[in-house]
């Protein structure tokens, strides 16, 4: 996991348990405390999840390898077991806190949104991040523990993602993928820029539209293309002062928009 990936996991959730119960209110809020994890703490036997307070290694692989299954095949009711209540959810800098089976169930999708149960899916269970808080699957997607002697979910954080309009589904590869771009045009690294495009690839000059239809034809008009204007604009830009709207995510004043198209998140649309 990359020191961006464990910042980022680091608005994690307190595991102190909220006991006052309104009967039925299963969104309500709970407070806004959230706790940073400690670092990742080795093993030098055999279990690698004992700091985390399971004693048996089986037991957790088992029970992982079970919740991938019941999320991959989206049976709400069997993850709903898989959950030791009350279960934490943090989204937008609040706590919530569900109770129950039923609770959970409803809200299903708002917990166990597109992103953490893609993060869950692409999780190895010998490869989590591990301290005495729990077990974290992802960058801080969920976090799985023992709680009233049950192996389950204890906490859910939906992660924000300031390029959500945008239609970009994790602002982690946006970031990665924003900065290998201006990384890679500033060492004037042209085939891997081109692997950076969407295609076809749209470039706008006086008024008129020129289409990049493959990488080879990218390559080979790389320099009328990303011309001073275009890599100014780029080099210049902040990550965290670009402009988003439903269209994509601006680059300069307009030089270059990044869109998701499928799983690739790419530059779509150069103007110079």
């Amino acid at each position: 996991m990359t020191n961006n990936s464990m910042k980022k996991a680091a608005i994690i959730l307190s595991l102190s348990i909220v006991t006052a119960v309104f009967p039925g209110q299963a969104w309500a809020e709970q407070g806004t405390s959230t706790s940073t994890p400690a670092n990742v703490t080795s093993s030098a036997n055999s279990n690698p999840y004992e700091v985390a307070g399971i004693n048996d290694p089986a037991e957790f692989t088992a029970y992982f390898a079970k919740l991938q299954k019941a999320v991959e095949g989206n049976k709400p009711a069997e993850v709903a077991d898989l959950i030791a209540y009350p279960l934490n959810l943090n989204k937008d800098n609040k706590k919530y806190v569900f109770y129950n089976k039923n609770e959970f169930i409803k809200k299903y999708d708002r917990v166990f949104t597109s992103r953490v149960r893609e993060n869950l899916l692409a999780q190895k269970a010998d490869k989590v991040f591990v301290n005495y808080q729990g077990i974290m699957v992802g960058d801080g997607d969920l976090w799985i523990g023992k709680q009233n002697n049950k192996l389950g979910v204890i906490a859910v954080n939906i992660l924000n993602n300031p390029y959500d309009v945008a239609g970009i589904n994790d602002p982690i590869v946006f970031e990665h993928n924003f900065s290998l771009l201006q990384k890679n045009v500033k060492e004037g690294k042209k085939s891997e820029v081109a692997n950076l495009m969407v295609y076809p690839l749209k470039v706008n000059h006086n008024g008129k539209t020129m289409q990049i239809k493959t990488k080879k034809d990218f390559i080979a008009k790389y320099d009328k293309i990303i011309n001073a204007k275009v890599k100014k604009a780029l080099l210049a830009q902040k990550v965290d002062k670009v402009f988003v709207n439903w269209k994509g995510v601006m680059i300069g004043n307009g030089e270059l928009w990044i869109g998701q198209f499928g799983e690739q998140v790419g530059v779509f649309v150069i103007n110079q």
